[in-house]
């Protein structure tokens, strides 16, 4: 079993589509040309495997259509995983991570 540092744990970017995902990015004050160590996440499918804990951001989930292909199943998957533990609401370090990893590289 492999073991990740918490700083090593990737940043979900959780939307319908990619283009939700980069407007989700932006609101919660990244900037998608740099950032580092994030998934943007556009299905209920790609949240299998998630290890507990894993911090994510969304950005106006209550005007989400239900009514879309697989929008449902994604809103039913997120809340499942917070409560068992595997998702978890993003903190301003894990956002600060994100946007700093690669700024700090260069």
């Amino acid at each position: 079993m492999v073991r990740l540092k918490p700083f090593e744990r990737p940043l979900y970017i959780i939307a319908p589509d990619l283009a939700r995902c980069h407007s989700a990015a932006l609101a919660n004050g990244l900037n998608p040309s740099v950032m580092e160590n994030v998934r943007c996440i556009t299905s209920a499918y790609q949240l299998r495997g998630t290890r507990p804990g894993t911090p994510f951001i969304t950005h106006e989930r209550q005007a989400w259509v239900r009514a879309m292909p697989g929008v449902f199943d994604l809103d039913l998957a997120i809340d499942t995983l917070i409560r068992t533990g595997r998702l978890r609401v993003a903190a301003s370090d894990d956002i600060k991570a994100a946007s700093t990893a690669r700024e700090a590289a260069e």
